[in-house]
């Protein structure tokens, strides 16, 4: 069941941390460019590139796909997974070696946002150890693009 009648838009990011790996070695091996990335043991620092205290404990690595145009969670996802399933191995190692992989979806809503997720999605998901986070927020907290 779709949900047109709820003003909504949605942020979709493959957010990925490993204990050491090069972040450079995840665009490579998904064939896409990061939105953020840092290093384990690298200078901390802030979006904007200004210096913090501390290195990184942990690699991360994130890819912000287009979502602009997206209505419904439920019929994205999918299409989205048929891009990342030659990939799962890949992920799989990845968790193997201490990281994790993630599917952050940011919900921006009016109003009360319902959503079903078939669990098809979610095997698909689980077959390739990808975490599924969802996270919603009022419609006037939406970043602009």
């Amino acid at each position: 069941m779709t949900m047109e009648h709820i003003k909504r838009s949605f942020q979709v990011t493959l957010a990925i941390r490993h204990p050491n790996i090069d972040p450079s070695d995840i665009s490579r091996a998904l064939s896409l460019p990061p939105t953020r990335q840092t290093r384990a043991g690298q200078q901390r620092v802030t979006p904007t590139g200004e210096l913090l205290k501390g290195t990184y404990q942990f690699s991360s690595w994130g890819h912000a796909f287009d979502a602009r145009a997206v209505t419904d969670l439920s019929e994205f996802l999918p299409c989205l997974l048929d891009r990342l399933t030659p990939h799962g191995t890949y992920f799989l190692e990845l968790i193997r070696d201490g990281g994790n992989v993630e599917l952050f979806c940011g919900v921006f809503a009016d109003v009360n946002w319902d959503e079903s997720f078939h669990h098809t999605l979610l095997r698909r998901l689980a077959e390739m150890g990808i975490d599924l986070r969802l996270d919603v927020y009022p419609k006037s907290n939406e970043p602009e693009v």
